[in-house]
This record gives structure tokens, C-alpha cells and sequence, in this order.
């Protein structure tokens, strides 16, 4: 009966973190070049030849279901949280006028240097600072082949490969970066990501498809991702009332245990 209650437990923990994930995606609808994220579930089988420990209540129910080792033998049949997979999806077009503003199209991330380093983004709603450099909303430098992208004045144009010309002259040409290993971006706020990989597996995008005055829209599908909470949210009451029931069902075995009929 103890070792019952874990099952309806680690599918309440997995349903929590789904919950988590689609909240953050809701949160980030309107949020420009945003990559709403997906959860996958795998089942946590026994090792046979391991020796699990005597079955413990989890002291913090926020921890991942794998780290409890709450079962001796090989009964376990639980659930767990495989990946939480990025939609790397093209968002939808924003058309904005603003000539600052450019939209990736395809694979690719601007380098933006920040003051705790390189981060990359698909943020295109950029400005021009006082010091006529191209920034991000942050204020943080985008990066060109040339190092920081000086635009003096506000005629300029941006072709589709990223050239920026002004007065029919070649300034600067705004990068894209691609990764092999995808799974390494880490959000780390302000819509930026941080690339926790070697180096040697960031490339540049060869032929990049860059559109002045556009902005890339979130990916995120509100309706869809809804509905999936809604889903979500009965399920982790449905676990929960099982949760309650082995609880109660565990209390009146206790209580009465050692109970001699009169």
C-alpha cells in the first residue's frame, strides 16, 4: 500500500511541470521572436539488479520524481519528464515599417554582446543609439562582421542578406548564427539565450534571409497551449484525489492496526 501512493505522485509532479512550461509559453504570446517550448514523458522502469531504498516520503515535492530512490525490488512503473523540447517554428510575420526593425526568416540568431557576454536572440525590434550603434530594446550592441554596427543618421537600408548600406555604401553586415546542438541555448531573460556548447559548433548562416521592417512574431498557439492546460489541470486533480485517497486509506489501516473487537 505505501509504495501505491508514488505512482499517482509522479504523474502529478510530471503534470505540474507541463503546467509550468505552458504558463511561461502563455506568458510569452505577444513576446517578438518567442520559442515556445514542449514537454515529452517517459517511463521511469526499475533496475533490476539495484537496491532501492526503503520507501521514504520526498522531503521537497518540487525535486525531479527520478531523484527518489523510494522502492526495493523491481516494481517501479513510473512517470517522468523525458524533454522539454524548444518549437523552433517560424513565428508570423509582423509587418512594422520602422527600418530598425528586421525579421529572421529561417534558421539563424543575431549575436548581441552583453555585459556578461555573447548572448543570441531572434529579437529583430532594434533601435539606434545615441551613439548611433544598433542595439536591442536592452541597449546592447548587435554584432556585425565588423564588430558593433555604426549607423549614422536614420537613412539607411538592410537588404535580405543583412547588408546594411547607407548613401549606396556597404557599412556593416548584420550576422546569424546557427547551432548544432540546439539543446545547449539556454534561456537566460530579456529574450536572450546563452550557448553553453563549444564554440566550434556555432556557425554562421551562410545565406541569411533578413526583412527590414518586419518583426518576427511569437510561435506560441494561445488556443492550443489552453487546451493543453486545461487537460493538464484535470489530470493533476485527478492524481492528487488518488494522492488523498491512498492517504486516507494508509491513516485508517494505521488507526486500526492492534484494534481488538470487544
Amino acid at each position: 500500500m505505501q509504495k501505491s501512493i508514488y505512482t499517482p505522485l509522479s504523474g502529478a509532479l510530471a503534470q505540474e511541470r507541463v503546467m509550468e512550461i505552458i504558463s511561461n509559453n502563455l506568458a510569452n504570446v505577444n513576446t517578438t521572436g518567442f520559442k515556445g517550448d514542449r514537454v515529452t514523458f517517459k517511463l521511469l522502469e526499475s533496475e533490476p539488479e539495484r537496491n532501492y531504498q526503503n520507501p521514504l516520503p520526498p522531503a521537497n515535492f518540487k525535486m525531479d520524481f527520478e531523484e527518489l530512490q523510494n522502492l526495493r525490488g523491481n516494481s517501479i512503473g513510473y512517470v517522468g519528464i523525458a524533454q522539454v523540447a524548444r518549437d523552433t517554428s517560424q513565428g508570423s510575420s509582423i509587418k512594422t515599417g520602422n527600418k530598425t526593425d528586421v525579421m529572421i526568416e529561417g534558421k539563424g540568431m543575431l549575436k548581441v554582446m552583453t555585459p556578461d557576454g555573447e548572448r543570441y536572440t531572434r529579437d529583430g525590434s532594434l533601435m539606434i543609439n545615441r551613439e548611433g550603434i544598433l542595439v536591442t530594446k536592452q541597449g546592447h550592441p548587435v554584432i556585425g562582421e565588423k564588430g558593433d554596427i555604426a549607423i549614422h543618421g536614420t537613412s539607411f537600408d538592410i537588404n535580405d542578406l543583412g547588408e546594411v548600406y547607407q548613401g549606396g555604401e556597404l557599412v556593416d553586415r548584420i550576422q546569424l548564427f546557427d547551432f548544432k546542438d540546439t539543446t545547449q541555448l539556454e534561456r537566460v531573460g530579456g529574450n536572450y539565450y546563452f550557448f553553453g556548447g563549444p564554440q566550434e559548433s556555432v556557425t554562421e548562416v551562410d545565406l541569411p534571409q533578413i526583412r527590414q521592417g518586419f518583426i518576427e512574431g511569437s510561435n506560441v498557439n494561445a488556443i492550443r497551449n489552453i487546451t493543453d492546460m486545461i487537460l493538464s489541470h484535470r489530470s493533476f486533480e485527478a492524481y492528487n484525489k488518488a494522492i488523498k485517497n491512498y492517504d486516507s486509506m494508509m491513516e485508517k489501516s494505521s488507526n486500526r492496526i492492534g484494534v481488538v473487537g470487544a
